[in-house]
């Protein structure tokens, strides 16, 4: 499984480099068509928003292959037998309110990325800190019951799968209706893109922070 994915990786990044690039395409003509599809009157926002799946995509890849690579590295690690953590009162109460401020920050990021500085990847780092400040205030052993009790290594790959049939369908033109310019409805396929990288990576980033704890502890 390991060698099909790096083999996946391998041929995802080199695939640009071996097409062709077409002299025929007029620069000039296609960021004006990039332009006129979005409708942002900003000309830079509008080559981004419109070539920024791309990006994520290797985002993915890259985060996918950072997460075996710690379940590789710890495959053969025998679990804490007692995880010590956080014990004053000062420093709980600081992490659990950054936990709540963070968690709130990510679906900032994540709903409204496209509109402000922010995006999926963003919005799940912020996820990510949000559980890595929970489970270090002492509530490591609660977190790991409840994330074996929610499945969410499986929501994690169901986030991925998601995510890629909506690329899929973004890639052949197939767009939503789009609200009016400056509002969340106004970013298309982009806000609900950007909710599942925020869940495929405040999950993953979930999933490697409990095993590290699990198998090196915290302090």
């Amino acid at each position: 499984m390991k060698i099909l994915v790096l083999i996946a990786a391998a041929i995802l990044c080199l695939a640009p480099l071996l097409a062709g690039r077409d002299s025929s395409v007029d620069a000039v003509q296609l960021i004006s068509l990039l332009v006129s599809q979005s409708g942002i009157p900003n000309t830079v926002s509008a080559v981004i928003l419109q070539a920024r799946l791309y990006d994520t995509i290797g985002e993915v890849v890259v985060f996918t292959m950072a997460s075996l690579g710690v379940r590789w590295l710890l495959s053969d690690a025998r679990p804490e037998r007692q995880i010590e953590a956080l014990s004053d009162t000062a420093s709980v109460v600081l992490c659990r309110l950054g936990a709540t401020v963070a968690a709130m920050v990510a679906v900032e990021l994540a709903l409204r990325g496209h509109l402000t500085p922010g995006g999926g990847f963003a919005a799940g780092v912020a996820g990510g800190t949000a559980f890595g400040l929970v489970v270090i205030s002492g509530s490591a052993r609660l977190a790991d019951r409840f994330y074996r009790k929610v499945h969410a290594e499986l929501w994690e790959k169901l986030a991925v799968l998601v995510f890629i049939v909506v690329a899929m369908v973004s890639f052949e033109g197939i767009v939503p209706v789009s609200g009016r310019f400056g509002t969340v409805e106004s970013g298309g396929w982009i806000p609900l893109l950007n909710v599942l990288m925020a869940i495929k990576v405040t999950l993953g980033s979930w999933t490697m922070v409990q095993l590290f704890v699990r198998y090196r502890g915290l302090l």
